[in-house]
């Protein structure tokens, strides 16, 4: 079986007559979980709309396998305001599929107690925090079973420890199934957490300045180990060097 998930081949994109992209090739692996990071302008969300078939090329190619799935996360939500928890949970796979089977209804209950939604389902979202509304998010997507899992910047406007809650959750959900996540962030302790490889852009030419492997990615401890700190360091010096060069 490939463990190419997908490519990024030759990519040159052109936003607001301005080039972001400037000949990017990436390859990501079948079940493993990236993150972006990069200063503001960097591309970094432009590439993972471009990814997601939101943006289009000016040159070169994004190469899927002939059959996949893509879901996304938005930092804001998406969520219907006149449909319940519930509602919002499983309209992806009521768009996917008509009508849901025993099956699947119960693999979404599920879901829902593990996300800690199940005393929230008759609500509509502005009756939630904004955790719990990215909880409903997230849920919606993992039901579409997807290969690919996009998140743009999902936890950055909330509180610390409801950011940390939510990533516990996605290292959880990481372990259930093989699917490639690839999270865009601003924040180098979340893009250590979330990655076991870890991408930093360059401002000036809209490629990958260094990449950063994370062995221990995974361990939902990992915050209370001193190489997680040692390696967000690294990655924050290379930021600096990405500042200091723009």
């Amino acid at each position: 079986m490939n463990k190419n998930a997908f490519s990024v081949d030759h990519v040159h994109l052109i936003y607001d007559g301005h080039t972001v992209l400037k000949d990017l090739t990436l390859h990501f692996d079948r079940g493993k979980s990236y993150t972006i990071l990069g200063p503001s302008g960097c591309g970094k969300t432009t590439l993972l709309y471009a990814i997601a078939g939101l943006r289009p090329l000016n040159q070169g190619k994004i190469i899927f396998p002939s059959e996949h799935h893509i879901a996304m996360v938005l930092q804001e939500y998406g969520l219907f305001p006149w449909k319940t928890v519930w509602q919002n949970l499983i309209l992806g796979l009521q768009l996917k599929n008509k009508s849901l089977d025993e099956n699947q209804l119960s693999f979404a209950k599920k879901l829902s107690s593990e996300l800690g939604l199940d005393l929230h389902l008759d609500k509509f979202p502005h009756q939630l925090s904004g955790g719990q509304k990215q909880r409903v998010a997230i849920g919606r997507a993992w039901l579409l079973a997807p290969e690919i899992m996009l998140m743009d910047e999902p936890f950055s406007a909330l509180d610390a420890i409801t950011r940390e809650n939510l990533q516990n959750t996605i290292i959880k959900l990481s372990k259930k199934r093989p699917v490639t996540w690839v999270t865009v962030t601003h924040n180098i302790e979340e893009a250590v957490f979330l990655g076991e490889e870890i991408l930093l852009m360059s401002k000036s030419d809209g490629c990958i300045y260094e990449r950063f492997e994370n062995p221990n990615f995974g361990d939902v401890h990992l915050r209370e180990n001193p190489k997680f700190y040692e390696l967000c360091l690294r990655v924050r010096k290379a930021m600096q060097e990405v500042h200091d060069e723009a």
